[in-house]
């Protein structure tokens, strides 16, 4: 078993090398003051002041000046096998974990993060885009509380069967898949919203609705 680097009780901010709104920042620090980089997300906090607990990486897109920094901070994992996201979220443990800078830019690293969010079953991220969150949806039966009108996606990573209660183009174990039928462009029509789905899949909520999204996957 992979040693932890990083285990705590409030929620990690974990910080990668792609674009970053300063508005992720901002949000983050109302959340936690414990944050993690991977690889170059360290020049992001160092840009914004911010001392990470530690950073994770190959350190192949490091700069000198974060690497001079942060340097008590710095643990080399050398595996080629596995992105900078990947080396870092199994080597951190917390409540929730909120992943800003790994979506944007480069479509290869967006995709993936996004593969690896969609490999996470159990552990409770959520990435951040310039207007979204997402998450891996629970395997288990689960509701969520949204003002009526809210923009709610359900993209599949394989084939999967979802059912829901409470959007406005609600689905009765209906199958879904990457090369199929996706449910994009929904929004919930009731207050509160059920959801059953079987295999990966990722649920996608304006950013504005971040903590809706904490509720749903945080770990007591």
């Amino acid at each position: 078993m992979t040693e932890l680097i990083v285990d705590v009780t409030d929620p990690i901010a974990l910080i990668g090398g792609a674009q970053l709104s300063p508005q992720h920042l901002n949000i983050l620090q109302t959340l936690t003051q414990t944050f993690v980089a991977a690889d170059s997300g360290a020049d992001h906090l160092l840009g914004a002041g911010i001392s990470p607990a530690a950073v994770i990486g190959d350190f192949d897109s490091l700069s000198d000046d974060a690497r001079s920094a942060f340097s008590p901070q710095l643990h080399h994992v050398t595996e080629q096998d596995t992105t900078d996201l990947e080396k870092t979220l199994n080597r951190i443990s917390a409540p929730v974990i909120i992943g800003a800078g790994f979506l944007g830019g480069r479509l290869d690293h967006s995709f993936a993060a996004l593969n690896a969010l969609a490999r996470s079953a159990g552990m409770p991220l959520i990435l951040l885009s310039d207007t979204e969150c997402c998450f891996r949806a629970p395997n288990t039966p689960w509701q969520i509380d949204l003002p009526q009108g809210t923009p709610f996606a359900i993209l599949p990573l394989h084939d999967v069967v979802a059912s829901t209660a409470g959007l406005v183009w609600d689905m009765d174990e209906m199958a879904l898949s990457p090369i199929g039928r996706v449910s994009s462009s929904n929004m919930t029509e009731q207050d509160r919203v059920t959801v059953t789905i079987t295999g990966a899949a990722i649920v996608t909520l304006p950013l504005d609705q971040l903590a809706a999204a904490i509720d749903v996957v945080r770990v007591e």
